[in-house]
């Protein structure tokens, strides 16, 4: 006999691969029956179950996942761009709804544009209406309606991700 939600949980980290977040019944029972479920994926499917307080999700055997990296440049960029605006960026992303025409627009002005252009999923508009559709299906962003969306806790793993590059960058800053 499997835990109740065996069926969502298994169907949305493996074949939908998104994110559970806290607030969906599936996340409450895969955090209840934690032990159980990482011995499952791994054992079943070789994969790595990270949970996390508030979301969870099957970590990636590829070295070469683009959406992971597109979404670290998305999330890269966003930040940068809204910590010049002088915004707390940690409670904007966890607390605050964005128009997707204002995160637009800090794009298109981004010093940063030549990466997005280089970037496929995030070269233009249109591109970026794509992305942004996956980026809901994955549950990393929550559709408010057809202009706003919101964060869910899911984008804290690619912060964290992002911070532990950036504390390896410096350490290899201070060994130079």
């Amino acid at each position: 006999m499997y835990p109740e939600y065996h069926r969502e949980i298994t169907e949305a980290l493996l074949m939908d691969a998104r994110f559970l977040v806290e607030g969906e019944p599936a996340f409450t029972s895969l955090r209840d029956n934690l032990d159980f479920y990482q011995a499952f994926f791994e054992e079943s499917f070789g994969l790595s179950l990270l949970c996390q307080s508030n979301y969870a999700f099957l970590q990636s055997a590829r070295d070469n996942d683009t959406l992971s990296r597109d979404i670290c440049i998305f999330l890269g960029v966003l930040c940068y761009e809204m910590d010049r605006e002088g915004k707390n960026i940690m409670e904007e992303l966890s607390f605050h709804t964005f128009a997707y025409e204002d995160v637009e627009r800090l794009l298109e002005l981004s010093s940063f544009r030549e990466v997005l252009e280089a970037t496929k999923s995030l070269r233009d508009g249109p591109s970026r209406r794509n992305f942004y559709h996956l980026l809901a299906r994955r549950r990393l962003i929550d559709k408010i309606d057809d202009e706003v969306f919101r964060f869910t806790p899911g984008h804290r793993y690619f912060l964290e991700f992002a911070r532990g590059v950036a504390q390896v960058r410096g350490g290899a800053d201070e060994e130079e």
